[in-house]
């Protein structure tokens, strides 16, 4: 019903009259209306003591004043002031505009508003108008002149005193006059009518809200489904992809066998049992006797084992592992997927990346020793703290340094032959001061070079036992110490002085410096190129150098938040890193991206070592763990626990709670071997099975 036309009689009062016009603004809310209404109810029940306007008020006291013989005037340019607060209001926060954007389709918002709205929708916020690209938006000077100019003359100031008149002036007339019963219920009636208009505009308007919040999350549900849709196809894709292959591996397969089969050989039959494993059986029912031979050191009742026994308990235990990481290789699978659509590989290429990452993933469950070694001399050394264990180029010796200021030489193969688990080193050779890295030369065999405490970078001949040549040039502890793998006589080291230096075994003195901006604590070269190197400093960040520029860096890999302690090249392309913030994260160094982060262990102080061998990412922790990760998956793949033990007497005692960590971890080449040494100096050597 409109107000511009209300139920009053022609002969209302000028009281009346007056309350109609300030009861038709549109600008009067719902609560005022509903306050207004109820204080008129109280003064047609006669309870004018019951209001709060008439407290104090005495019926038969009122004094009258003269009637008005016009209707009460609010203002004659209270419309026009309307129409211009309406013009440099934004539709979205309700204010004044700030710095006026027009849309293509001709409304106007603050630039603030607009921006975050079509971030969430690219729809007009007023009329839905698409709005596809961000210049489409233009800004407005002409109502930015208009909204300066209407400040200046004091419209934006009175917009509160000037919208509040019309309540103000009700409750004067409901306050001050006598008014008579058909009066009152005609004011009752004008304000049931404003309250009902006002309800069902703001009816309209949650209904119209929840309207436009229900497209939009069938919209973003849609997309969602949409989404659910072309994964399945991918899925169903390579399914069929993959069940074809398994067709053609096993015909080939069958065909093959048929080949070796005397044919007069009687068919063997698999018979599932309780416990769910698969034994064959003859013709008699009865079990084949594993002593009957059908070949060269092979047995009918083996061949089947191997087919149904032992490849099902294969495949159930890598089964398990892939469950325990279902989220991980999911995430590995959408990301080769991803790849291979923006890449534009052949077809198949990104399920192959995903069958190698799935096998090399659940390839190992746990580590097995293999013998246990000693660092320390004297059983009873407190601190004995292993800093770097290195292999040598052939893998037949493995050099072992650290605080005692020794380096230890052991010759692999024996430490597997012996029984006893006291090992004697082949070589040894004693430094000045502590040890914190080595280093084997892949090129010259006896090669070996250290850094110490003390800054000293000395080349070593592993066989004799003595120095063939030492660097001094660095002012602080030297942390770290790499040959190259294309250019054996060069060597690089990084100090606590901020500095990389570069050395020729040929020459007394360092050929070129790297200058870093803070300590750097590892370096290490590019095993496909004689001139990349890379280093890990306190600044959490990955300097990747060419030695033909060393004045700037090729790149700078940032995304650790503390020291980066350690820098291990898999390839030629990518580096893995670890820090003290508890990550190991791995990079793309030709385009400076994280392609994935690595977490499960725990270090926040120590050196705990960090090793790879193309694969899989051997790392300490400092709850005396070794960690393996694979390259692909985020989470650990294989963890082990040192024991903590004191000496070969103390073996009985195991203390689980210790301030041990695991402070070196190398990775033995071409294997899966890792030899891994603690804080106390336990060395385990351990392999993936």
């Amino acid at each position: 019903m409109s107000l511009n036309q209300p139920r009053f009689s022609s002969s209302l009062s000028p009281i009346t009259s007056a309350a109609q016009v300030v009861l038709s603004s549109s600008n009067l809310t719902s609560a005022t209306a509903a306050t207004i209404l109820n204080s008129v109810t109280n003064i047609s029940s006669g309870n004018i003591a019951s209001t709060s306007y008439g407290q104090n008020l005495n019926i038969k006291h009122l004094r009258k004043r003269p009637l008005q013989t016009h209707p009460i005037s609010f203002g004659s340019s209270q419309t026009n002031i309307t129409d211009k607060l309406n013009d440099i209001t934004c539709p979205v926060c309700f204010e004044v505009i700030k710095e006026p954007y027009v849309t293509k389709c001709g409304h106007n918002f603050c630039f603030n508003c607009i921006k975050t709205s079509l971030e969430v929708s690219n729809r007009c916020p007023q009329c839905k108008f698409v709005i596809d690209r961000k210049d489409q938006i233009f800004p407005n000077t002409a109502l930015n002149t208009l909204i300066d100019a209407c400040s200046g003359r004091g419209y934006l100031k009175r917009k509160k005193a000037d919208l509040s008149v019309h309540s103000n002036e009700i409750y004067d007339i409901v306050k001050k006059e006598n008014l008579d019963l058909s009066e009152v219920n005609n004011l009752l009636d004008a304000l049931i009518q404003k309250k009902e208009s006002l309800e069902a505009d703001t009816e309209a308007v949650q209904l119209e809200i929840l309207k436009e919040f229900l497209l939009q999350l069938k919209n973003r549900k849609q997309q969602e489904f949409d989404k659910l849709k072309e994964e399945i196809r991918f899925l169903d894709e390579d399914l069929s992809l993959t069940e074809s292959k398994i067709n053609t591996h096993s015909s080939g397969k069958h065909s093959l066998g048929q080949m070796h089969v005397v044919p007069t050989t009687p068919t063997i039959i698999p018979v599932r049992y309780s416990s769910g494993t698969y034994f064959p059986m003859d013709d008699n029912n009865e079990q084949i006797d594993s002593s009957q031979n059908d070949g060269f050191n092979n047995t009918r009742h083996s061949q089947a084992m191997f087919q149904y026994g032992w490849s099902a308990s294969a495949l159930a235990s890598r089964r398990q592992r892939m469950f325990q990481h279902f989220d991980d290789l999911q995430t590995c699978y959408y990301n080769a997927k991803k790849m291979s659509i923006f890449n534009d590989v052949k077809p198949g290429a990104a399920l192959d990346f995903v069958a190698e990452s799935l096998t090399k993933f659940t390839q190992f469950s746990s580590c097995k020793k293999l013998a246990t070694l000693n660092y320390a001399s004297d059983i009873y050394n407190g601190s004995s703290i292993v800093s770097s264990i290195e292999f040598d180029r052939d893998c037949d010796y493995f050099a072992i340094a650290g605080v005692t200021k020794k380096i230890k030489v052991f010759e692999y193969g024996q430490i597997l032959r012996d029984v006893v688990d006291i090992h004697y080193p082949v070589h040894e050779m004693t430094c000045n001061s502590k040890i914190s890295c080595i280093s084997w030369s892949q090129y010259h065999k006896g090669m070996l070079a250290s850094s110490d405490y003390e800054g000293i970078v000395t080349i070593w001949d592993a066989f004799t036992g003595t120095q063939t040549q030492v660097f001094q040039e660095h002012e602080k502890r030297c942390w770290s110490v790499d040959f190259n793998i294309v250019d054996p006589n060069l060597i690089a080291s990084g100090s606590d002085d901020a500095k990389v230096k570069l050395w020729a075994t040929n020459m007394e003195h360092s050929v070129a410096t790297l200058e870093a901006k803070a300590n750097v604590c590892c370096v290490k070269f590019n095993p496909t190129s004689r001139y990349n190197v890379a280093f890990g400093s306190a600044d959490h960040c990955i300097h990747y150098y060419d030695l033909r520029n060393p004045k700037r860096s090729l790149s700078v890999l940032k995304g650790h938040r503390k020291a980066v302690s350690y820098a291990k090249f898999l390839d030629g392309n990518q580096i893995v890193s670890a820090s003290t913030d508890s990550q190991l994260k791995l990079w793309d160094v030709n385009n400076a991206q994280c392609l994935r982060t690595y977490t499960g262990h725990s270090n926040e102080k120590n050196f705990v070592g960090l090793a790879t061998n193309g694969d899989y990412i051997a790392c300490g922790s400092e709850n005396n763990s070794l960690f393996c990760y694979y390259k692909g998956v985020s989470k650990q793949l294989v963890t082990y626990k040192f024991d903590t033990i004191h000496g070969p007497l103390d073996k009985e005692k195991r203390v689980e709670e210790s301030n041990e960590f695991v402070s070196a971890v190398c990775w033995k080449p071409g294997s899966n071997v890792i030899v891994a040494a603690n804080s106390q100096g336990l060395i385990n050597v351990l392999e993936l099975i």
